[in-house]
């Protein structure tokens, strides 16, 4: 991902932070934020500068599943 965004410095990332249903909403999204900001950072450790990287609100995610499955970050290169 570092490699594409560094080759292609038009395109820009938007993260977004997922969380389940379990438990409090206002620490699961707390939670889900932190993730996504610790992915900006990191990006940005890695020489992509802060001003290509959007951060979304953080997501629920619904369904039946792995709740660790549902606590995820999603990088999308645009």
């Amino acid at each position: 991902m570092v490699a594409a965004l560094k080759a292609e410095p038009e395109r820009k990332a938007r993260i977004s932070g997922f969380h389940d249903t379990s438990g409090s909403a206002a620490t699961n999204a707390e939670l889900a934020k932190q993730r996504a900001q610790a992915v900006q950072a990191w990006l940005e450790s890695q020489g992509i500068v802060a001003g290509r990287i959007a951060l979304d609100k953080p997501a629920v995610t619904t369904g039946s599943g792995d709740a660790r499955e549902a606590r995820r970050v999603e990088v999308t290169v645009e």
